[in-house]
């Protein structure tokens, strides 16, 4: 939804100051409570628009920085009954250039009402201008005014303030993090060492050293420092260092996204295990004979069925949901109704309707009877619990996949790099293998044929092709030679290279396209509009009608509309209206509205990323619902992206008696080359099947009454001793295969490789033998390559028509 609000006319005479801002918006369970987050946001004075991630629990605003402030479109949402905070804002040049991004690794936010309890804590934080949390990846982006020492410390212990962990993942302007594994602490003291060698390096911008778990985690600037340095700080200091593992972020990640999935599947196990027993005693036990005596009062005056069934749901019901029941509260107190909301209304009713039929059974006269076993709905309040909680889990199972379809993409940096390091004259002193987190920028990395890229950087030296496929899509090799830029990840298929290191950790291309891609995930397409606007009223008309329908079941059960002999043995009107009042009620459940179109996004964008494919928002994935027709124009997506020979034409064609020359040097005829028979006599080549050969006629004797063939004679050998033509054939196929082959064998082209490999199949069994190569031509406008072939016919001359 965008919004546009009308501002006064003197904002356009003196100019705008557009910005965008941020923000962590919790509570939100479903398109009502995102549509009422937008609706307050465009009634801010100088917002141009405003969008809602449901989702990711996330407000994106551009407004204008001459009219308003960021922290008027927070209080705009605290007022409208939802918790926030500024993630970040990116405001004009003028207030840009003076403010500092922070972004934080939150653990533990698990629905809406989490990020918006995030953006709030970050929020209260004096000097932070926008403050935006994204739900899905976990994490929050800040913008405080600049000159503030420790703010972020100050962040953290504001969201741990607020009851969930974090840690910080500075990304600008050359910051980066390194998580390193320290051996030999053992006290407060140690620590305190470890923190202070650190800190000494220039560029250090915070060190945070866990004793209990042997870890440091250090914040730097790439430009002045790296984790070499640090670790050797470290070890000057007395302890041992190594890199902890890969990513620091793409791992923090990985784990909150593990820790969530975790969260969800023991709840949804523990519920679980007593819903089955439940299910069991209430839907298959009366089926079995013989269990008439568990129905019979024992305990209590209760059949133990039903002591079993309320044993059982009671916990399911207040202890593992009670999460449904604590949200939903928040949202009535808070004026609106979610989810959760249903949820609760749902189970509290089946479970307190169970609870009153049987109470109500027992102090009745029908107990001592024994006239009628009272209805109970103890199974369908626990399998309710049980599969809100099924679907939490697959949700959340399905955005771990999108953050491991991510992280995978910054994997494909090899884990090692060859360091080297040269003298002034460029003369190699020495070499070593490292991990990639210890590249600093300016080292020179040796890159062997076939291996990749370890970071982003140029060319010093040497010169191969690079398949940068991962990239551009296009799998034919770029050639890349002195001062050429290359991409961290891709592959080298010919020489060695010399590599400076320009772009290390999160400035290479690899974590930017994961980072456009998580941009892509918080986008809302068009048609979620439309869903958040249903899912706005739905709960509302949900239970409006539920009790409308309770009312009028009750109503006609009281005044006797319908026969007696509808209502059930024992029961009142008002337990027999309830049971149609909750099956409306339990039914109905808004999640697949709000929640359908952001989860489709997020995993579509995560598993096209994956594949190589760049989605660039959620209105454009839409719109590819309506394509029909898709150009491709890149070699590789249709194909195997690997040149082939089709077929070969010889200038000069065969004669019997050149085949029966040629046979006597090869162990292969020249049907093996042909598909079809050919005369030594005919003016044409016969029809080309794939991977054949056909003859074209060079001289005129041979092309029977033309003149002139394609070639002058004065191209046409003269030395071959053949007196059955007047125009002696040159090369039968093999001849050409050995030497073209052998003049191909040391190029790194992809069209040599496929004439290479044309070659190697045509003469299996035969060696190629030994060359000599030389340069030929530059001083007529050309280049070529000659070819002597040892143990050929006037191979010299051969060589030349190659």
């Amino acid at each position: 939804m965008a919004v546009t609000p009308k501002n006064p006319p003197c904002i356009g005479a003196l100019g705008t100051r557009m910005a965008h801002a941020k923000l962590r918006v919790s509570g939100m369970t479903c398109a009502s409570c995102s549509s009422a987050v937008e609706g307050a946001l465009g009634s801010v004075a100088g917002v141009k628009h405003a969008s809602v991630a449901l989702l990711q629990e996330t407000a994106e605003v551009e407004f204008d920085e001459g009219v308003t402030e960021a922290s008027a479109l927070v209080e705009a949402v605290e007022d409208c009954g939802f918790d926030a905070s500024l993630v970040a804002v990116q405001g004009s040049k003028q207030r840009e250039g003076g403010s500092q991004v922070i972004s934080l690794q939150v653990f533990g936010m698990t629905c809406a009402s989490c990020s918006s309890a995030v953006e709030r804590a970050l929020m209260g934080v004096e000097g932070v201008e926008e403050a935006r949390v994204a739900l899905t990846q976990g994490e929050a982006e800040v913008r405080c005014q600049p000159g503030q020492e420790g703010i972020g410390d100050t962040l953290v212990s504001a969201v741990e303030d607020a009851g969930f962990e974090a840690k910080l993942i500075d990304r600008g302007q050359g910051q980066d993090t390194v998580l390193l594994k320290v051996g030999g602490m053992t006290c407060g003291a140690c620590v305190s060492s470890v923190e202070s060698a650190v800190q000494r390096l220039p560029g250090v911008l915070r060190v945070s050293v866990n004793l209990m778990g042997g870890t440091a985690e250090v914040c730097y600037n790439g430009n002045t420092t790296g984790p070499r340095s640090i670790i050797a700080a470290i070890t000057d200091a007395g302890f041992s260092a190594e890199p902890a593992g890969p990513d620091t972020e793409g791992r923090t990640a990985t784990d909150a996204n593990a820790q969530e999935l975790q969260y969800w599947w023991r709840l949804f196990s523990s519920s679980l295990t007593f819903t089955v027993p439940v299910f069991f005693v209430a839907m298959i036990l009366p089926r079995i004979p013989g269990h008439s005596v568990l129905t019979e009062p024992m305990l209590f005056g209760f059949p133990v069925c039903q002591l079993a069934k309320w044993a059982l749901t009671t916990p399911v019901q207040f202890v593992i949901g009670w999460r449904f029941h604590a949200g939903a509260w928040k949202a009535i107190k808070r004026g609106g109704a979610n989810m959760d909301v249903l949820v609760s209304l749902g189970t509290n009713a089946s479970y307190l309707y169970s609870v009153i039929s049987i109470l109500h059974h027992h102090m009745s006269n029908h107990h001592a009877t024994g006239e009628y076993v009272p209805t109970d709905f103890f199974e369908t309040a626990a399998m309710l619990v049980t599969l809100v909680l099924c679907g939490k889990y697959l949700e959340c199972s399905a955005k771990g996949k999108t953050s491991e379809a991510l992280t995978k993409l910054l994997h494909l940096m090899p884990e090692t790099a060859t360091l080297v390091e040269l003298d002034a004259d460029g003369a190699l002193i020495s070499q070593q293998e490292v991990p990639s987190l210890l590249i600093h920028k300016g080292d020179i990395l040796k890159v062997l044929p076939g291996g990749k890229i370890p970071m982003d950087g140029v060319v010093v030296a040497g010169g191969a092709y690079l398949n940068e496929s991962m990239v551009t899509g296009e799998s034919l090799p770029v050639w890349k030679g002195v001062g050429a830029p290359v991409i961290g990840g891709t592959i080298s298929t010919g020489a060695t290279l010399l590599v400076r290191a320009t772009k290390v950790g999160s400035e290479t291309t690899l974590a930017q396209i994961v980072r456009l891609v998580e941009q892509a995930q918080m986008a809302k397409a068009p048609v979620q509009a439309f869903a958040d606007r249903v899912a706005s009223v739905f709960v509302p008309v949900v239970v409006t009608l539920s009790l409308l329908t309770w009312l009028a079941w009750y109503v006609a059960g009281v005044t006797g509309t319908f026969p007696a002999s509808w209502l059930p043995y024992g029961h009142t009107p008002f337990l027999f209206a309830l049971l149609f009042g909750i099956s409306v009620m339990v039914i109905a459940c808004p999640c697949a509205l709000g929640l359908a179109t952001p989860t489709a996004v997020m995993v579509g964008t995560g598993v096209a990323a994956s594949l190589g494919i760049l989605i660039k928002g959620a209105a454009a994935l839409e719109r590819a619902f309506h394509v029909r027709t898709v150009v491709f124009d890149k070699t590789g997506t249709l194909t195997q992206g690997n040149p082939q020979v089709m077929a070969v034409h010889l200038l000069h064609y065969p004669t019997s008696s050149t085949v029966s020359t040629a046979n006597s040097r090869s162990a292969h005829s020249r049907d093996e080359f042909s598909d079809e028979p050919h005369s030594g006599t005919s003016g044409s080549g016969s029809a080309i099947k794939q991977g054949g050969v056909a003859a074209v006629p060079l001289c005129p004797q041979s092309a029977s009454s033309d003149a002139q063939g394609p070639l002058a004679p004065p191209y046409s050998p003269t030395h071959h001793k053949n007196a059955s033509s007047a125009c002696s054939a040159v090369l039968a196929p093999q001849e050409l295969a050995l030497l073209l082959g052998s003049a191909e064998s040391s190029s790194e082209h992809p069209l040599a490789r496929a004439m290479l490999n044309w070659c190697r199949d045509q003469c299996r069994e035969l060696p190629l033998p030994p060359v000599s190569l030389k340069v030929r031509g530059e001083g007529s406008g050309s280049t070529g390559v000659t070819t002597a072939a040892a143990g050929s016919d006037g191979g010299g001359e051969a060589g030349e028509h190659l």
